[in-house]
């Protein structure tokens, strides 16, 4: 954040916004957001299958943002079914493992009552949502604390009543 050396306040940011029409555009966004992240990611998506996550350019920006971040719990993910994550995310699920104590991930107790959307937020300020969860169509925005406000709130109020979901903890049996 900058000051104005006359008055000493800080300057805002405008919030920049752009729109979103493909997958290719979604999953840049999503490696843009958390790239710009210093502490906190909020994901709320119905299995991660389309956040590119898993692939190695994900992996690795999910891991440089566990790294800076001095939060106990930088990274949560509510997801509406974790079959995708547990059966094709082997990367994403190593990552879980050496720092599942800087990421949790829960289960929606009642996936039907969920939003369609999809979203990230970055630091309560970063954005990046599909209006449809089965569509790219949605947007990017930086320094927009007032789009996601709502998101955040109805994030956590899922987050409570969510169950536990994959841990990346290997059970030694």
């Amino acid at each position: 954040m900058r000051t104005d050396s006359a008055i000493q306040q800080p300057i805002m940011a405008e919030p920049l916004e752009r729109a979103i029409d493909s997958w290719a555009a979604y999953r840049s966004a999503l490696i843009e957001t958390v790239d710009r992240a210093s502490s906190s990611l909020l994901i709320f998506d119905p299995d991660l299958a389309e956040t590119g996550f898993e692939h190695p350019a994900g992996v690795d920006t999910l891991k440089q943002l566990l790294l800076r971040s001095a939060q106990l719990v930088a990274v949560r993910i509510l997801l509406q079914d974790s079959g995708f994550l547990e059966r094709q995310c082997a990367r994403l699920l190593t990552l879980l493992g050496q720092y599942n104590q800087k990421i949790e991930i829960r289960l929606a107790s009642d996936p039907r009552a969920l939003p369609d959307a999809a979203f990230v937020v970055a630091d309560g300020v970063h954005l990046v949502t599909r209006f449809h969860s089965a569509r790219p169509r949605g947007k990017c925005c930086v320094d927009d604390a007032r789009s996601t406000a709502p998101l955040i709130a109805q994030f956590e109020t899922l987050w409570v009543s969510a169950t536990p979901g994959p841990s990346g903890v290997q059970l030694g049996l």
